[in-house]
């Protein structure tokens, strides 16, 4: 419990008495002596020995002293923390990204922005775009880096694009059918094309149903007509390009799974040329809800990144 003043209990304690007190808070020691009557009244104890000369704390003013010194000590601590998060120093940012993004994504970016903003808290959360999406309406996140889902609630939810990312076949180098491609580049000037009627009885590694590199791939086998019998279903796009890279298969990769080094060095990626297969990458947040600086900082960071 602190009461107004209480500055003036601690001159009392540091200059041992109230008229040296007075003094330095330049006030009268009448003004003071009933400044001290009434905190020992409002608190119902005895701060101090008053038969003492100098002026000596009892024990409950020795525990009470503390608590004030405590008191001060936070407070400055608070105004140091208000100032700080003012100056985009200090804050909390709760992200959201899709179960595989993280693993490309982080390691590129989140060591030079903590080392830049030491003070900024990453708050991390992975999951399928559907579970995003309801932790961004239920304002469990302040923002969500994924690919735009088809049926998004555009009243609750708004973005920012960061890129057009276009969705990449992965194959083993040492699968037969890669060894015989001509690395015919088509229409990209970055990825070699494949036919993908090629591989209609080949195994397909591909994600679960509810994730939106799902509903993207099963969209282009429908558009080419492709029904493919061989399929293995996982939740984990890791999962899927460790399971190709070990010899099984095809996969789809959205082309930030690319970016870096961290694909194993017997996957090969190829363009599909197809428009269905180009999505927007974005950040996600939830409509009319103000985005705080840091986590402006943040989505700045991500821009540049895409940008490079």
């Amino acid at each position: 419990m602190i009461f107004k003043n209480f500055e003036y209990f601690l001159a009392i304690v540091e200059e041992g008495g109230l008229s040296k007190a007075a003094k330095r808070l330049y006030i009268t020691q009448p003004s003071l002596s009933k400044y001290l009557k009434r905190l020992e009244m409002n608190l119902g104890v005895e701060l101090f020995d008053h038969s003492s000369s100098p002026l000596k704390l009892t024990h409950i003013g020795e525990r009470y002293y503390t608590y004030v010194m405590q008191y001060i000590s936070l407070d400055i601590q608070l105004q140091k923390e208000f100032s700080e998060i003012q100056n985009n120093e200090r804050g909390k940012i709760r992200l959201g990204l899709a179960l595989w993004r993280g693993s490309c994504l982080l390691p590129d970016i989140l060591p030079s922005f903590t080392s830049k903003y030491p003070k900024i808290e990453v708050n991390i959360t992975e999951g399928k775009s559907n579970f995003l999406v309801s932790e961004l309406i239920n304002e469990k996140l302040d923002f969500a880096i994924m690919n735009l889902p088809p049926e998004m609630d555009y009243e609750k939810l708004t973005y920012e694009t960061l890129k057009q990312e276009e969705i990449l076949l992965a194959g083993n180098i040492d699968h037969p059918l890669i060894k015989q491609l001509d690395n015919n580049y088509g229409n990209s000037n970055q990825y070699p094309f494949i036919d993908l009627a090629q591989l209609e009885d080949e195994l397909f590694i591909i994600t679960k149903p509810g994730q939106n590199l799902t509903t993207a791939i099963m969209h282009l086998f429908s558009k080419q007509q492709i029904y493919p019998s061989n399929k293995l279903e996982t939740a984990n796009l890791t999962t899927a390009i460790n399971l190709v890279s070990a010899g099984m298969g095809f996969t789809f990769i959205p082309e930030g799974g690319v970016k870096g080094k961290q694909l194993p060095d017997n996957i090969a990626v190829y363009s599909l040329d197809d428009p269905v297969l180009f999505w927007e990458l974005a950040v996600v947040y939830k409509r009319n809800t103000s985005i705080t600086n840091v986590s402006r900082l943040f989505i700045e960071t991500l821009q540049a990144y895409y940008k490079k």
